[in-house]
């Protein structure tokens, strides 16, 4: 009797376990291609689907600034080609601005910030991030490989402009992806400061509290299951995209910027990552009311106040 009841029992377990790795494979093929990558049936450019239900393309308009420009197209590390816009300020400037945009958009999302930003004499490079706009790539990596891409941008600026001084200023993913490009030991000693406006600690996290708050599913073992087959499928694991590590290691002077608001990343999110990053000169600005990647909007002239008055002492001419 008692062979037969322990029999049950394994097969029981058995037949769990393979419940539990079928559905996972499944769910976590579903979460990595919904969540990272991009194309539709109708538009293999278009953002991912989780993006898309997020902000519909009606909404994704965006006023092009009316200075020069040229398009830059460049071979990333893995072979992907990349595209960027080179904007030219009114007058001669050693001054540059990398702009990285956000998650599930383009560089057009960057344009708002650029426009600032070249009204203040900056050159301005804004990227389309890998697998986003006119870039090539399958796969997001929530500004792992991205942060590759930033530093590869950052060489070619220096390749043609020797004597540029150069910042990062990105939102969101691309938050994520400035920060830890300024730990990259291939980082050019060009670029003197970083701008991170509502970046995440670290992409696990982040998707681990999405999936308890909009699913309620626990972060075990649903995201290991997620991230097993997203190192599959998008061939990275969710845990390298950590910014709260890299800004242990960051080689230059860093703000921190978030909106009190933010519900999709927490503002608490800010202060750990201020709180560990040693970079060489650091600051943080909370702005008030502001909700994910509108700080600058909500409160433009204390927002654009604290970015050039922290990257000043660094692109003096």
């Amino acid at each position: 009797m008692k062979k037969i009841i322990l029999s049950v029992l394994i097969t029981m377990i058995g037949m769990t376990v393979l419940f539990i790795t079928v559905t996972g494979y499944f769910i976590g093929n579903y979460m990595v291609q919904f969540g990272l990558e991009r194309g539709s049936e109708t538009d293999p450019k278009a953002p991912p689907r989780a993006f898309a239900l997020l902000m519909p393309p009606e909404n994704r308009r965006f006023n092009k600034p009316d200075e020069v420009s040229e398009i830059w197209q460049e071979k990333s590390a893995d072979g992907l080609l990349l595209t960027a816009t080179h904007f030219f300020p009114d007058w001669h400037s050693d001054r540059w601005v990398i702009v990285v945009h956000g998650y599930g958009c383009t560089q057009q999302n960057s344009w708002y910030i650029a426009s600032t930003y070249l009204a203040q004499g900056y050159h301005v490079l804004t990227p389309d991030l890998r697998a986003s706009g006119d870039s090539e790539g399958r796969f997001l990596t929530m500004g792992y490989r991205e942060s590759e891409d930033v530093v590869h941008w950052a060489k070619e600026i220096v390749k043609h402009y020797a004597d540029a001084r150069i910042i990062l200023h990105g939102v969101s993913m691309g938050a994520a992806a400035v920060m830890m490009a300024s730990a990259d030991d291939d980082l050019p000693a060009n670029v003197v400061a970083c701008i991170e406006d509502c970046g995440f600690t670290d992409a696990y996290q982040l998707l681990a509290l999405q999936m308890e708050k909009s699913f309620g599913l626990p972060a075990f073992p649903s995201m290991n299951l997620i991230d097993y087959r997203c190192e599959k499928l998008a061939g990275f694991s969710l845990k390298q995209a950590a910014p709260l590590e890299a800004v242990k290691h960051a080689k230059i002077p860093m703000l921190f910027i978030h909106g009190e608001k933010d519900t999709l990343v927490p503002p608490y999110m800010a202060d750990l990552l201020f709180n560990a990053a040693q970079a060489p000169r650091k600051d943080i600005f909370i702005v008030p009311k502001a909700i994910h990647g509108v700080a600058s909007q909500t409160a433009h002239e204390a927002y654009y106040r604290r970015v050039f008055d922290f990257v000043e002492p660094y692109v003096k001419e």
